[in-house]
C-alpha cells in the first residue's frame, strides 16, 4: 500500500498543476527560510544558477543570460525536496500553510505600492486588513516593513530620513484608524500635509516611550480629522476657479492688493458634494465639541521651511444645528484654503525657490482642548515649547536648555506677537531662572488677557484676565496652579480655586505649575526624545484641558534655527565717533556686514502720527522699500514689537514679505515710553527671521553703559522721497539713510557676542 504524501507535499502538488507563478513564490520563501535556518545544501542550490552562465563575463557590462524556466521549476522542486530532509514534514506543512495565509494580503502590498490607487481602494484594502482577526494578520517581518513604507509615501512622505524614522513605530492598524478619519476626494490621491505628518510622526514616537517615561503616561493627542491635500484640487475644480495657481506668477503688489478680493471668492464658493458628506461623518464623531481648523501643506513644518503663520489655522465654535455647524466647517475650509494664495506664503515659496512646486493643501480638523466655563470654552494652559533656547536671559542657562512660551486660555498668544502682552518664558532644564524677579516686573510684563471661544456668539474672543476670573472664575480649570494674587506689592499663590479678590489683581504667573506640578518634566522629556528620535532640534505646541498631570500634543516639527557662529569677536579700539550703537542684553553670535541702507522708523514720529490708518501706511512704506533696497545690504531699526498683531501702536505691523530682504531687525526700546519688548523668540514671528537668515536684536538706549548715537539716525540726510517719492509725507516718521553717502565710503556693520552678551554697530571703511 502506497505511503499517504505529507500535507506539505499534497499542497505543492496541488500548486504546480493550478498556480506555477504563486509555486515559485513559496518556493523562492523556502529558500529564504532554509538559509536563514543555515541548512548548508541550500548555498550549492543557488550556485547551480551561477553555474547555468559560466561563459559570462560580469565585467564585460551586458545582460546576464536568461535561464529556462524548466530550470527554475526545477530549482523549486530540489529547495522542498532539501526541506523534506532537513525539517520536519509538521514545520515545512506549518510554513507553507503561514505563506498561503499571508498569499491573501497581497492586495494590501499591491494597494500601498502603487502610485495611482485611489483613496477610497486603498482605504477599502487596509480596512479589510484591519478587520481580520489577528491570528490572521500575519505578514512576514519584511513584507509588514514594506507595508508600513509604502504607506507612509502614500500618506506623508518620500523624504527618507521620514519613512526610516516613522516605519519603526507606525503599524498598519495605525493606518487603518487614520483612514477611517480621513476626507478627500474619492478617486484622489493626495497625502495629508506636513502638519498631519510631523504630528503623526511624533505621536508614534513619544507613545512608544511612555513605557520607560513616566511623565508621559497621561499624554494624548486631541481628535483629529483629515483632509487629503488634493481636496483644494477638487474644490478648484468644482468652482472653475482651475486658474487661481497661476496667481504665484504674478507681481507681489498685485498679489498683495488682489488677495481680500480673492478670499472672498473662495468663502462664497462651495465644497463638493462628496467633500460635504465626509465633513458630516465627522461632525457626527466630534458632537458640538469647538475644533480648530488648520492648514497642513505639502510643503509645511518640514526642515528648513516651516511656514510657520503662512496659512490659516480658524476656531469654529461648532454650535447650533447640524446645518449651521457644516456651513461653519466648510467656511474654514474655504478660507485655509484661499491662503494659499496669500502674499507671505507665495513670497516665502518665491524665496526658497518652491514656487514651482504645486503646492496643495491638506487639512487637520482637531477637537480644541478645553473645558466649559460658563459661556466660554478653553484649555487651562496652552503654549509652544523648543529644544534649544535663543534667547538666554541668564549666563546659567545654556542653549541645551530649551525654552517654552507659556499662556493661560488658547495658545494664539504664545505663537503670536499680540497687544501688550507677554507669556511666561521659562527653560525647562533651568526652570528656577525667571525673566523677571520682582512682584512688580512680573505684573507688568505678564499676560493681561486671555483669549476663549465665547458658546454664545459662537466667536473667538480676547478679554482681560481680570475679568475672566471674576466672572467664571471657580469654574476655570486649573487656576489656582495658573493665577498668583498680586496685592500690596506681593504675590501670593491661592490654595484654591475659590480666589478672593478684594484689594487684590489676579496675575499670570504659573508659580505653583512650574515649580511643583508634572509640566515641566513633561516638556523636557517630549523635547529630549523627540530630539534623539529625530536627530534635530524640535518645536511642539500643546495644550492641557485643565488635568494637569494630562498634556496634549498639538504640533511638532524641526525648530527653526539661527545659524549663529561659534565665536565672535567684538573690534576693539573702534573710534568713537564709528560706534553707533551697542546693547548687552539678549544677544546671539552673529556678524553683518557691508550694510549700506538703514531704514530707521523714528520712535517719536511714529508715536505722533494722528491715525490708525498713518501708522499703518507705515508697515506698507517698509514693505515697499523692502522690495526696491538692496536685498541683504539693508537693515530695518524701529520702535517697540515689528510683526504685532496687536495694537498697532506698539510697533510697526509688518507681514513677512514686507521684511524678508532685510539682513537685520533691530527693535528700540525707550524707557520714556514705559515699555520693554518681549522677545520675539518662539513666534512665528521670529521663525520668519531665523529662516530667512534676518539677524534680530533688541536695544534699549537709556541703559547705562549702552551706546546709541540717535543723532547719526535722526539728522542724516533722508533718501525716502528719492527712493518712495509718494512716501514724502512720512519722511518726519520713516528715514532712510545711505550709509556711504552719510559718510563716505563707508559701510554699517553689526557684531554680536552670544558668549558676553555684547553687540557693537561701527562704521567700517575698505
Amino acid at each position: 500500500m502506497p505511503q499517504n504524501k505529507p500535507e506539505w507535499q499534497v499542497i505543492v502538488d496541488l500548486l504546480r498543476d493550478t498556480n506555477p507563478a504563486l509555486l515559485n513564490r513559496i518556493g523562492r520563501k523556502m529558500m529564504n527560510y532554509l538559509f536563514k535556518r543555515n541548512v548548508r545544501q541550500v548555498e550549492s542550490l543557488m550556485k547551480r544558477l551561477d553555474a547555468s552562465s559560466t561563459d559570462w563575463e560580469y565585467s564585460e557590462n551586458q545582460p546576464i543570460p536568461k535561464l529556462n524556466l524548466s530550470l527554475l521549476e526545477e530549482i523549486v522542486d530540489e529547495a522542498f525536496r532539501i526541506a523534506a530532509r532537513e525539517i520536519r514534514d509538521d514545520e515545512i506543512t506549518a510554513m507553507v500553510t503561514q505563506w498561503l495565509k499571508q498569499e491573501q494580503f497581497r492586495f494590501l502590498t499591491m494597494a500601498a505600492e502603487k502610485r495611482d490607487v485611489p483613496l477610497a481602494e486603498i482605504t477599502e484594502s487596509v480596512h479589510r486588513f484591519a478587520r481580520m482577526p489577528e491570528i490572521a494578520r500575519k505578514l512576514s517581518p519584511e513584507e509588514r516593513t514594506l507595508v508600513r513604507a509604502a504607506l507612509i509615501r502614500r500618506f506623508f512622505s518620500d523624504d527618507l530620513h521620514y519613512i526610516n524614522v516613522i516605519k519603526n513605530y507606525a503599524t498598519v492598524e495605525d493606518f487603518s484608524a487614520m483612514l477611517s478619519r480621513t476626507v478627500g476626494p474619492p478617486q484622489g490621491n493626495g497625502k495629508l500635509g506636513g502638519k498631519a505628518a510631523g504630528l503623526f510622526r511624533a505621536e508614534k514616537i513619544l507613545m512608544a516611550a511612555k513605557k520607560d517615561y513616566v511623565s508621559l503616561r497621561n499624554l494624548a493627542v486631541p481628535k483629529t480629522w483629515f483632509i487629503t491635500s488634493d481636496g483644494i484640487l477638487d474644490f478648484l475644480h468644482f468652482n472653475a476657479l482651475e486658474e487661481m495657481p497661476s496667481i504665484k506668477y504674478r507681481d507681489p503688489a498685485e498679489i498683495r492688493q488682489e488677495f481680500p478680493f480673492l478670499e472672498q471668492v473662495f468663502k462664497n464658493s462651495s465644497l463638493s458634494p462628496e467633500m460635504i458628506a465626509g465633513l458630516s461623518l465627522a461632525l457626527d464623531d466630534f458632537g458640538d465639541r469647538p475644533l480648530i481648523v488648520r492648514s497642513s501643506s505639502l510643503l509645511e513644518d518640514t526642515l528648513g521651511a516651516a511656514f510657520a503663520g503662512k496659512y490659516k489655522s480658524l476656531f469654529v465654535a461648532n454650535q447650533g444645528t447640524k446645518r449651521e455647524r457644516l456651513e461653519a466647517l466648510a467656511d474654514a475650509i474655504a478660507e485655509v484654503y484661499a491662503s494659499v494664495f496669500g502674499p507671505d506664503p507665495i513670497e516665502y515659496r518665491r524665496e526658497r525657490g518652491l514656487l514651482d512646486f504645486n503646492e496643495e493643501m491638506g487639512i487637520l480638523i482637531q477637537e480644541v482642548v478645553g473645558r466649559r466655563c460658563g459661556k466660554y470654552f478653553l484649555p487651562a494652559y496652552a503654549g509652544v515649547a523648543f529644544s534649544f533656547n535663543e534667547f538666554r536671559w541668564s549666563p546659567r542657562i545654556k542653549r541645551t536648555d530649551g525654552i517654552i512660551r507659556l499662556v493661560a486660555g488658547m495658545g494664539t498668544r504664545a505663537v503670536d506677537r499680540v497687544g501688550d502682552d507677554y507669556p511666561v518664558l521659562v527653560s525647562p532644564g533651568q526652570p528656577g531662572l525667571r525673566v523677571n524677579a520682582s512682584p512688580d516686573e512680573v505684573l507688568r510684563y505678564s499676560q493681561h488677557n486671555v483669549d476663549v471661544i465665547n458658546l454664545e456668539t459662537r466667536r473667538f474672543e480676547t478679554m482681560t484676565a481680570e475679568q475672566l476670573v471674576a466672572e467664571v472664575g471657580p469654574e476655570l480649570p486649573a487656576l489656582s496652579q495658573i493665577v498668583s494674587i498680586y496685592r500690596d506689592g506681593e504675590l501670593r499663590s491661592p490654595t484654591s480655586n475659590l480666589i478672593d479678590l478684594a484689594g487684590g489683581v489676579p496675575v499670570v504667573t504659573f508659580a505653583k505649575l512650574l515649580a511643583h506640578g508634572p509640566f515641566i518634566p513633561q516638556i523636557r522629556d517630549m523635547l529630549k526624545i523627540l530630539q534623539q528620535a529625530l536627530g534635530w532640534p524640535v518645536d511642539i505646541e500643546f495644550a492641557c484641558d485643565g488635568d494637569i498631570h494630562k498634556l496634549y500634543l498639538l504640533q511638532c516639527r524641526p525648530q527653526s534655527q539661527a545659524g549663529g557662529r561659534a565665536s565672535v569677536e567684538i573690534p576693539a579700539n573702534t573710534a568713537e565717533a564709528d560706534r553707533l550703537f551697542s546693547a548687552n542684553r539678549f544677544i546671539t553670535n552673529a556678524v553683518v556686514r557691508g550694510i549700506e541702507y538703514v531704514v530707521y522708523v523714528d520712535p517719536d514720529g511714529y508715536d505722533a502720527l494722528p491715525t490708525m490708518d498713518d501708522l499703518a501706511q507705515v508697515g506698507r512704506i517698509v514693505g515697499e522699500l523692502n522690495s526696491k533696497l538692496p536685498r541683504q545690504k539693508f537693515i530695518l531699526m524701529g520702535p517697540g514689537r515689528w510683526g504685532s498683531r496687536g495694537d498697532i501702536k506698539l510697533g510697526v505691523r509688518v507681514g513677512y514679505s514686507d521684511i524678508n530682504n532685510t539682513a537685520m531687525l533691530i527693535e528700540v526700546a525707550k524707557k520714556k515710553k514705559d515699555y520693554v519688548p518681549e522677545l520675539s523668540f518662539g513666534t512665528h514671528f521670529f521663525q520668519d527671521l531665523v529662516e530667512a537668515d534676518i539677524k534680530y536684536l533688541p536695544l534699549y538706549p537709556d541703559e547705562p553703559g549702552v551706546v546709541f548715537r540717535e543723532e547719526f539716525f535722526s539728522q542724516t540726510p533722508n533718501q525716502l522721497r528719492r527712493i518712495l517719492p509718494g512716501a514724502r509725507n512720512f519722511e518726519n516718521v520713516v528715514r532712510v539713510i545711505h550709509v556711504p553717502k552719510a559718510v563716505e565710503d563707508a559701510t554699517m556693520a553689526v557684531y554680536m557676542d552670544g558668549e558676553r552678551e555684547q553687540a557693537l554697530a561701527v562704521l567700517e571703511r575698505e
